[in-house]
């Protein structure tokens, strides 16, 4: 099988011949979806303010007084103009204010953002540029480095440290910025391209591939062990074994 590799654009956005190898476990990751699917769903819904709200009769102004009186009127008998079945009244069963809460565990939710990374990957919308200098804010240089890679709707993935990056393309018109560290699926599934830098790219394997370390036995580990092991046993399981 052999490893995905993309092209590595200049800081001017030209091609060049190098090429740079994405990280297997990040850009090649088994298609899931339904665990992207149900992130999708958390994620949406997190989002809702839950701030509407309409008033009851009780909310209402005015209404204070008996409109007519109860009997001799031939009318039908109310207690309020501000009744739900008034004009201007009072809302019956409206919708109040409310949380959306829901929450993933952090397991998954990587696992979405390395399954989004991997479509995106597999249908050619990644594209390594090498970290350009931007000793100020530069609109005008980010509107030229993504005119010549032909990116329409592109995210922009920044390292926290370059912020003169995030300055120079968040002005663009249909163009999204993101901090490696707030990358997540959704907003990676709606860009058409993703546009990395050599160094978030190297943060992103930061984020994402955990090292496994697994500790090291000294001598004085095991001999400890060993005298744990060999401790003499207690005096009631002493009795209930002479038993």
């Amino acid at each position: 099988m052999t490893k995905m590799r993309v092209n590595v654009f200049s800081a001017k956005g030209v091609k060049t011949e190098s090429k740079l190898e994405l990280p297997e476990k990040i850009f090649e990751v088994k298609p899931n979806p339904s665990a992207l699917r149900q992130y999708i769903h958390v994620y949406q819904k997190t989002q809702r303010a839950g701030t509407v709200a309409t008033k009851t009769r009780g909310e209402v102004s005015g209404g204070g007084r008996k409109p007519w009186a109860q009997k001799g009127t031939g009318r039908a008998r109310h207690g309020s103009v501000r009744s739900p079945i008034w004009v201007g009244g009072g809302a019956t069963f409206g919708p109040q204010p409310r949380e959306f809460k829901a929450s993933l565990p952090k397991q998954m939710k990587d696992l979405a953002l390395r399954l989004a990374l991997s479509a995106k990957a597999a249908a050619g919308g990644i594209y390594v540029i090498e970290d350009p200098v931007f000793k100020e804010p530069k609109t005008s240089q980010a509107r030229n480095i993504l005119a010549k890679l032909k990116a329409s709707k592109p995210l922009v993935v920044f390292s926290r440290e370059n912020a003169n990056i995030h300055r120079s393309f968040r002005n663009l018109a249909e163009v999204a910025t993101s901090e490696v560290g707030n990358l997540n699926p959704y907003a990676v599934l709606k860009a058409k391209e993703v546009v990395f830098f050599k160094e978030s790219i190297g943060k992103l394997k930061e984020r994402l591939i955990k090292e496994e370390i697994r500790p090291v036995k000294t001598v004085k580990a095991v001999k400890a062990k060993k005298a744990v092991s060999r401790k003499p046993k207690a005096v009631s399981q002493r009795r209930k074994e002479s038993k």
